[in-house]
């Protein structure tokens, strides 16, 4: 089996939820069983191929540090206005972490 392939999918399942306050990194990870470094590799491609957005920043639940809360639910992410839709790139562009 692909592990590469299973745990991107696994990911977004879990991120494809009507959930609309979205998951860190960290609670994917709980979630799935996974380390956290799978994760943020899987985000990383994911966020790369317009897959996977970010719906707010945040105290994460679990590890109480700032954190980006994510979706792959395109509903939830296009109901968002257009400044709060982030990716990676653009947070790279400016500099800035959040």
């Amino acid at each position: 089996m692909n592990t590469e392939f299973s745990q991107e999918s696994q990911v977004l399942d879990l991120l494809s939820s009507p959930n609309p306050k979205g998951l860190t990194r960290m609670q994917i990870a709980k979630c799935l069983g996974i380390d956290r470094a799978s994760v943020c590799y899987r985000i990383r491609d994911l966020q790369e191929q317009g897959r996977v957005w970010v719906v707010r920043k945040g105290l994460c639940p679990v590890t109480g540090n700032r954190s980006e809360f994510l979706t792959a639910n395109r509903e939830i992410a296009m109901s968002l206005p257009p400044s709060a839709r982030t990716h990676k790139e653009k947070s790279e562009q400016t500099g800035t972490l959040f």
